[in-house]
């Protein structure tokens, strides 16, 4: 019994590790660069950061920047974060940058950092779609001064819906050089970490429950031209996998069963409280719960 215990636990421990991503890969001026070449890399593999007070919130775990080169990119232009495989934690997409007071190279994240992108989730009748895909692409302000800067990409999974669970942050940070800058004052400006609370709606929402609105935690957008959103939509990211949609209805006193030709993928969710996609995982997986609010195939 101790035996197949363990063996469980491994395994549980293995899909964990499976059902996590990267960015690894940055894109500029049409060119798709190396991986890590320009992203710095992280010591944790796939796995998220969890603690609000660690100063890994900022570019990820023992990401630093020995090692990793700048690339110029010009104001106004547009750049892509690639991960190694597609997002598929509901939640939020952000990106931020921080000017360097130097090189990119040599800069810990400790200053100040403003968001350049939300991507949220769509909702409709208590159900919500979420931005989760391979790439993601945004563009550099066109009016922010030149110099070095960190550029940060963070996806927050909110799954496990708190507090029972725990959010985790996906995050990569590009060191660039931008060019043909303006004379901008980029802002609000936030401390990572500090810019993210426990109680904040966003962070502590639940997509299985009637969701009618979300707020993407952090600071309104920076826009060039005033204003700004801070979440709750935002243009579609790249190559986008076909919608998920979360139905948060409660579920019929009868349960239907699955037409024969709906089937979850290996490491999509297939049950929860409040879910009502498929339920009948692909050949070779099994629907596992994690949870009470979300069950995954493994």
């Amino acid at each position: 019994m101790k035996g197949l215990l363990s063996v469980a636990a491994i395994s549980l421990a293995v899909s964990d590790v499976s059902a996590h991503y990267i960015f690894q890969q940055l894109s500029t001026g049409g060119t798709k660069h190396a991986v890590f070449k320009y992203i710095r890399k992280n010591s944790n593999y796939n796995s998220p950061v969890t603690d609000l007070a660690s100063n890994d919130l900022r570019c990820n775990v023992g990401a630093s920047g020995a090692g990793t080169e700048t690339v110029s990119v010009a104001a106004g232009s547009s750049f892509t974060f690639t991960l190694d495989t597609p997002v598929y934690h509901q939640g939020p997409v952000s990106i931020y940058m921080s000017k360097a007071p130097g090189a990119a190279s040599n800069y810990d994240g400790s200053g100040g950092w403003f968001k350049i992108k939300d991507l949220g989730p769509t909702i409709s009748g208590g159900s919500s779609t979420w931005p989760m895909a391979g790439s993601y692409t945004a563009e550099i302000p066109s009016c922010i001064p030149s110099g070095e800067y960190l550029l940060r990409i963070q996806q927050l999974g909110i799954h496990n819906p708190w507090p029972a669970g725990i959010p985790q942050f996906y995050i990569g940070c590009a060191q660039v050089s931008v060019t043909g800058g303006g004379s901008g004052n980029p802002g609000p400006t936030v401390s990572i970490p500090g810019a993210f609370k426990s109680t904040d709606p966003g962070y502590t929402a639940n997509i299985y429950s009637g969701m009618t609105s979300y707020t993407v935690p952090g600071p309104a957008v920076f826009s060039c031209n005033g204003g700004g959103n801070n979440g709750g939509g935002g243009s579609q990211p790249s190559n986008p996998p076909p919608a998920t949609t979360l139905a948060t209805s409660t579920r019929p006193a009868t349960t239907p069963s699955s037409p024969p030709s709906c089937t979850v993928e290996k490491w999509g969710q297939c049950g929860g409280n409040g879910f009502s996609g498929c339920t009948t995982c692909a050949s070779g997986s099994t629907c596992s719960k994690s949870n009470d609010y979300y069950h995954q195939c493994i």
